[in-house]
């Protein structure tokens, strides 16, 4: 799967946007990511391995719950990880 990566966890990733990355399951695909860019796992997921409430996962497009994680996905999906931005 292609995990595309946005924003200021661009930093974490050495600005590489788009990253392949094994595993039949969304969960297993942001496991591989965060094995390969250990900074990364830092940021987005919390103590108990799982991701933190301020991203948001979506797979071709469509948001995941962290309950959907473990959705079968095959080396032609796409993952997205969005980072929320707030201000005032």
């Amino acid at each position: 799967m292609i995990v595309k990566v946005r924003g200021v966890l661009l930093r974490f990733t050495d600005y590489e946007s788009e990253i392949e990355v094994g595993g039949d399951t969304v969960r297993d695909g942001l496991a591989a990511l965060t094995d390969r860019y250990p900074d990364l796992a830092e940021v987005l997921m919390d103590r108990e391995g799982s991701v933190r409430a301020t991203h948001l996962i979506a797979l071709n497009g469509e948001k995941l719950t962290l309950n959907e994680l473990d959705r079968e996905a095959t080396e032609d999906d796409r993952v997205d990880i969005v980072t929320a931005i707030s201000g005032g």
